[in-house]
């Protein structure tokens, strides 16, 4: 499977290098220096470098490699399509997203999902802890929900809802619906499971 991830990488790469760079900064809201030809974007609150010449990213500060699957998230947010669009502050579940949403949810949901209700469906408030730590908004939704800039453009909201012993706990992820016009629906369901283990490994931070 890495290996695919790899494949994937570098044919993102070569998408990339094909676009204008100066518009993909502007329409993308990241940052682009010219003279070291590398991109500078935030992802969650850790700022990640790209390298235009060696093709290579690391995040800033500590020079962490991220796996080729965030890697392929990451150039495929910057190099998707040339559409420039706002967030639109209509909330949309996977299953909802064209081109293959629907066919991919119900696994989205068993490896996924899932973890999301098994970690926080009956103590929710540890949800609050998570969102916080990733500068994420509370915001009204179940019995407590985050929202998250993910990317420059990107949004999520993450919502749980609380089970006891007569009802059994769910939970949900949203997106921004202006995410299908910056993102590959495969990447989209990759950046959901990303959002997910991210909130559940902020558990185990001090």
């Amino acid at each position: 499977m890495e290996s695919n991830y790899k494949v994937a990488y570098y044919n993102e790469w070569k998408t990339l290098q094909k676009r204008e760079f100066k518009n993909v900064a502007e329409i993308r809201n990241v940052i682009y220096d010219e003279d070291k030809k590398e991109f500078s974007i935030k992802v969650f609150n850790r700022e990640y470098i790209l390298n235009c010449n060696d093709e290579t990213i690391r995040r800033s500060g500590d020079n962490h490699i991220p796996s080729a699957e965030t890697g392929v998230m990451i150039l495929n947010y910057l190099s998707f399509t040339e559409n420039n669009i706002d967030k639109t502050n209509k909330w949309v579940s996977l299953k909802e997203i064209p081109n293959g949403g629907m066919m991919f949810y119900p696994a989205f949901y068993k490896s996924s999902i899932v973890s999301l209700i098994n970690t926080f469906g009956y103590d929710s408030s540890k949800l609050r802890k998570c969102g916080e730590n990733l500068d994420g908004k509370e915001t009204k939704m179940g019995d407590i929900a985050f929202e998250f800039e993910v990317f420059p453009k990107v949004f999520c909201r993450v919502a749980v809802w609380e089970g006891d012993d007569e009802i059994e706990p769910s939970a949900t992820i949203l997106f921004d619906s202006s995410i299908q016009y910056m993102m590959h629906v495969e990447s989209i369901i990759g950046l959901g499971g990303y959002i997910i283990n991210k909130i559940i490994n902020e558990l185990g931070r001090d």
